[in-house]
């Protein structure tokens, strides 16, 4: 049983548009590209755990979990949350597409602007 990943361009978008604003707010903070580098990579180093995690769950999936739209928060306390549609294939295999990404800091920035995102720490 394999799973076959896919994202959409929403997705793609959603996420290039996180990751600029995760490294323009670090960088504002700590004026250190490096140290805004680093949690770009943090951020994408949440993603791959999830690609992961999702791989492990559909290894061995109950059959009322098969299918349908989800959602799975890649850092603790719901910060991000990545929202995927399921897909089972005839013959075992599930395709996994991500749909959309949420940052709850980034989402809130309008009614919160003072509430400024220092830094991706993976809780994991």
């Amino acid at each position: 049983m394999a799973i076959h990943f896919f994202q959409t361009s929403q997705f793609v978008e959603i996420r290039s548009n996180i990751e600029q604003h995760l490294f323009d707010s670090v960088l504002d903070i700590e004026k250190s590209s490096e140290i805004a580098l680093q949690s770009i990579e943090s951020f994408a180093n949440a993603m791959d755990r999830l690609m992961e995690k999702l791989e492990q769950m559909y290894q061995t999936t109950s059959q009322k979990n098969i299918h349908g739209e989800k959602s799975f928060p890649i850092r603790g306390g719901g910060r991000y949350r990545v929202f995927f549609k399921v897909i089972p294939r005839r013959d075992g295999d599930f395709d996994i597409t991500f749909l959309d990404i949420d940052d709850n800091k980034q989402s809130n920035l309008d009614r919160f602007p003072d509430h400024k995102i220092i830094t991706f720490e993976s809780d994991d």
